[in-house]
């Protein structure tokens, strides 16, 4: 904690690489941060999908999903109304609405993305198949 001329710092500072992850399904996750503004909670997570793996299908019934590639090559398939397969890579960021069926495939190297969950709840997803 900082205090600068009377004011009071509450910066809340990460290193990507230095956040811990634990096996979930068949990729890695870390919940690193869950920060309530309002009513509403926004949760933070670190997610580690092995190299030529494919995430379990599934969707959220309320909160979205803010996908932030930082590492890695994959596709990520949404169905909606329609069905759609993005090549996603360093530097993407895809936003999965509530309700999407998603699924997420590292290619030939793990993909490395923070996710941002709006509101977080923690029981919100649902598998398909």
């Amino acid at each position: 904690m900082q205090i600068i001329r009377g004011c009071l710092i509450l910066v809340k500072f990460f290193n990507f690489d230095n956040i811990a992850v634990v096996e979930r399904e068949n990729y890695f996750r870390s919940i690193f941060n869950v920060l309530k503004v309002g009513s509403e909670k926004i949760g933070l997570l670190k997610v580690i999908i092995p190299s030529n793996t494919i995430a379990k299908k599934h969707y959220h019934k309320e909160h979205f999903e803010i996908f932030i590639f930082l590492k890695g090559r994959g596709n990520v398939t949404v169905e909606s109304h329609s069905v759609k397969e993005l090549y996603v890579d360093k530097g993407s960021i895809l936003i999965i609405e509530p309700g999407e069926k998603h699924t997420v495939q590292a290619l030939n190297e793990p993909l490395e993305i923070v996710v941002i969950k709006v509101p977080y709840k923690p029981e919100d997803k649902v598998l398909e198949g």
